[in-house]
């Protein structure tokens, strides 16, 4: 029987989709996660209805896992003008606003946090 391990929140940037891919089945999570690819990936956590969506996942999936994946040159946030470091930073604080919310409502679940630049380099991130 096939299981569902976790939830993925991405951007739905088209740069960035194959990388996540690869990088995802590298972990094992080919085919045990479901995909949420949208604008800004956590970007407005709640107010954008992300939130909503994760929690489908966990209702309906039973997910243990939540992935946040953020990208360089993010058109959600418009930040390409700004060295990589500090659209990091920026997109940084999303990332950790929304593993909070989620780590409030479901202790239980394990959430991971990365940052992916455009050469392909992923940077992961312990939740605070």
């Amino acid at each position: 029987m096939a299981t569902c391990q976790a939830c993925v929140l991405t951007c739905m940037d088209f740069r960035i989709q194959g990388t996540v891919s690869q990088w995802l089945h590298e972990k094992g999570l080919a085919g045990k996660y479901d995909y949420l690819s949208l604008p800004g990936a956590s970007r407005n956590f709640i107010e954008e209805g992300k939130l909503n969506l994760v929690e489908d996942s966990y209702r309906l999936h039973h997910i243990a896992e939540v992935y946040l994946i953020h990208h360089e040159d993010c058109g959600a946030y418009n930040l390409g003008d700004l060295p990589v470091a500090k659209q990091l930073d920026r997109q940084r604080q999303d990332m950790e606003i929304a593993a909070r919310i989620l780590k409030e409502r479901y202790p239980e679940l394990k959430v991971y946090l990365a940052f992916l630049y455009l050469d392909g380099h992923i940077v992961e991130f312990s939740v605070a």
